[in-house]
């Protein structure tokens, strides 16, 4: 449960601004924070189409700037052994405008 909560107070808080266009960083991690580096972060417009997509750094932290005013879909994936881990199919929606940057926290659980 804290989880969760720490999950939602993280998606909406407002970390910073920046000049010119908004930004979403964060960070993931799958088994329990065990893995870190390597998971594919995936970026989506409000439209469901894929517009942008990253790997986290060996701190688990990925980020996409220059991004235009609206909502935008985050998920994330990687496969560990054969066993394959994402964030689901709970959208993880963001609004981001001009001079925004948000924050978000992604926990990727294993797929049944």
């Amino acid at each position: 449960m804290k989880k969760v909560l720490y999950l939602i107070i993280l998606m909406f808080a407002v970390a910073a601004c920046s000049k010119d266009s908004g930004s979403i960083v964060g960070s993931a991690s799958a088994d329990g924070g065990n893995v870190l580096q390597g998971i594919t972060v995936k970026l989506y417009n409000d439209d469901a189409n894929l517009i942008n997509e990253t790997t986290t750094d060996s701190q688990g932290m990925f980020s996409f700037h220059g991004l235009a005013s609206g909502n935008y879909y985050v998920a994330a994936t990687i496969t560990v052994d054969g066993v394959v881990w994402d964030t689901g199919n709970t959208p993880r929606v963001f609004y981001v405008g001009g001079e925004i940057e948000k924050e978000v926290s992604l926990t990727l659980t294993q797929k049944q």
